[in-house]
């Protein structure tokens, strides 16, 4: 076996750079970027989210830009025209950055993570668009698709092996390599090592691919013999499922969405991958599963479709049921087209789906737009329920609701300010909602909160208002969760507990609502009152209160006068962390050894001792 020279291995690499010099470009920036993000990591620095956007958009340059390459390589352009294509990719990418902000809007994620896959959809042919060469286009995609596996299973291996290596010079020399190293030393590996074997490996002489006739024999025995199989199995299992809540006449479990697309993913990724040996006489059993794959796909459709559809007119349209519900027309659309045509132009699923996401994005049509009026029909549809709604606006509740209406209500306005922030509320509240808003910033920007935390809180402080603004009382559990300030207060680590002639003592952990022990044969029964915030202590027939709000009060002032940010925790004298409660033959001291709450006066968790001493 003949080893590449270094000489090779340099030329390899120059040839590379020489064909995809714009796709190095952006690998190289996102590296650099991400290994800049783990070592300001410990900083929690704003300046986190904008190397963020940039590995974002370093992602959608390199791979926009691979496809772009792969399409003027088998046109004829001008060089003028050449250099105005990679002009757009730049602008759009720049374009991008600056609309992609997550940290603003959580639907941004979802944005970029479609984006990313329009884009890699785009790589598989855009280099045949146009051409009409079905046999180069699938040995193209199986080519990088095998190039892509082995340049992953050789990065692994490498960083493994990198690994090792700098674990043994921690242990061996007493080197103090941390964490930050292990991850750039990950980083580089597959930002570049993966990225230029990868493309070292993107076929160049195009043309030649559709007279090429291997197939892989590995490939072929892991289709016939796995992917088939399994997808043959999977339809057996969904088609008696229908025909059980067809008998039952019962509504499909949400579940049921997820399982028919698992199927259709399988399944469609078999026929890819069979594509040029499914018609050969010794692959009977591939061909029969070829040819019967669509007719079984259109129950399980239409059972994708009853499965989305019940919920969307129960509870409206999220994101996630807009993308099922498009999944199952593009499904419903292939299944049609390779029915009737004699053509079976694979190509038409990659680029009806890529054309598909890119136009869920932005937009009217688009997922987010079309979830975001559905939610806000929702609410008003509650809210008129309840008579709290003047023309188009929602306004504040004048009775309560009752418990299911009231949660519902509390989930529709979670996930328009998680998902589309708090000016989604402006065409149905009659308040300047940016002023509101800039007021909530105002408040964190006084307090000493770090960059990681500061987008929740702030969240959490809208739900809040809103909560306030539409008198939409929500449960104090709500409320604990919001993460308003999160605040922990401990004992200082020298002072021992004390025990006060105490003849017992118990551990307590109040991160449940209730908690009990015995003494003397009778339970004492500790409670947690979230909405009056109080600590209920029943004994016998005697009931006690510990009052949470003032309690927990003073902790929070002495918080301020330390000027600590939340995320720090402040040490206190125990007699600050304690509370007496007396019973009428025994005396109960609550010894706090770590408490957790937030700005609301809501303890989310507490670590404690009971010290009781009997009476005489």
């Amino acid at each position: 076996m003949k080893f590449p020279s270094l000489h090779t291995f340099l030329e390899s690499i120059k040839n590379v750079v020489s064909r995809f010099p714009h796709e190095i470009g952006f690998a190289l920036l996102g590296t650099v970027v991400a290994t800049v993000l783990i070592e300001i990591s410990d900083l929690n620095v704003p300046v986190e989210n904008f190397c963020i956007r940039l590995i974002m958009m370093a992602n959608l340059g390199l791979v926009l830009s691979c496809s772009l390459s792969l399409f003027l390589e088998n046109k004829s352009f001008s060089g003028a025209k050449r250099v105005l294509f990679r002009l757009l990719v730049l602008l759009l990418v720049i374009g991008l950055f600056f609309l992609i902000d997550p940290s603003e809007r959580e639907t941004d994620y979802f944005r970029f993570i479609l984006i990313a896959l329009a884009f890699h959809l785009l790589v598989s042919f855009s280099a045949f668009f146009g051409t009409g060469k079905i046999h180069a286009f699938w040995q193209f995609n199986k080519t990088i698709f095998l190039r892509f596996i082995i340049g992953g299973l050789y990065s692994t291996v490498l960083f493994l092996g990198l690994a090792a290596a700098i674990g043994s010079m921690n242990f061996l020399f007493n080197f103090k390599f941390d964490w930050d190293t292990f991850a750039i030393v990950w980083v580089w590996i597959a930002g570049i090592f993966q990225t230029v074997f990868f493309l070292s490996g993107v076929p160049q002489e195009l043309n030649k691919l559709e007279d090429l006739k291997t197939y892989p024999n590995a490939l072929k025995v892991f289709t016939q013999f796995v992917l088939v199989p399994l997808a043959s199995v999977y339809a057996i299992i969904l088609l008696a499922y229908e025909v059980k809540i067809l008998i039952d006449w019962e509504l499909p479990k949400g579940l049921v969405s997820n399982l028919v697309l698992g199927y259709a993913v399988f399944g469609i990724l078999s026929l890819l991958l069979i594509y040029p040996v499914r018609n050969l006489s010794e692959n009977k059993w591939l061909n029969t599963f070829s040819r019967s794959f669509y007719y079984v796909l259109i129950p399980l459709i239409l059972l994708l479709f009853w499965a989305v559809l019940a919920r969307v007119i129960d509870y409206g349209l999220t994101e996630e049921r807009y993308f099922l519900i498009i999944l199952a027309v593009w499904l419903s659309f292939i299944c049609g087209y390779f029915l009737i045509s004699k053509t079976q132009n694979i190509m038409i699923i990659p680029f009806s789906l890529c054309l598909i996401t890119i136009c869920s994005v932005y937009g009217p049509q688009g997922a987010f737009s079309t979830s975001r009026r559905s939610q806000i029909h929702e609410l008003k549809v509650l809210f008129e329920k309840h008579g709290a709604l003047e023309g188009d606006r929602i306004i504040s509740l004048k009775v309560k609701p009752e418990k299911n209406d009231r949660l519902r209500m509390i989930n529709v306005v979670d996930y328009l300010v998680v998902m589309h922030g708090l000016e989604s509320f402006n065409p149905i509240i009659k308040h300047d909602l940016d002023q509101v808003k800039d007021s909530l910033i105002a408040i964190l920007e006084s307090k000493k909160i770090d960059s990681r935390t500061n987008r929740w809180e702030l969240i959490s402080r809208q739900k809040l208002w809103l909560y306030q603004y539409l008198n939409l009382q929500a449960d104090d559990e709500n409320n604990s969760k919001l993460n308003l300030g999160v605040k922990t207060v401990e004992a200082f680590n020298s002072e021992p507990t004390p025990l006060h002639n105490a003849e017992y003592l118990f551990s307590l952990n109040l991160t449940s609502d209730t908690s009990s022990t015995s003494v003397l044969g009778q339970k004492l029964l500790i409670y947690q009152n979230k909405k009056q915030k109080k600590l209920k202590l029943e004994y016998k027939s005697e009931v006690k209160f510990v009052l949470l709000d003032s309690f927990l009060g003073t902790l929070k002032e002495e918080f301020q006068k330390q000027a600590l940010t939340d995320k720090q925790s402040m040490q206190v004298p125990r007699d600050l962390l304690s509370q007496d409660i007396e019973f009428d033959n025994m005396k109960v001291q609550i010894v706090f050894n770590r408490i957790t709450f937030n700005d609301n006066n809501n303890l989310i968790s507490a670590e404690a001792y009971l010290l009781i001493s009997l009476k005489n």
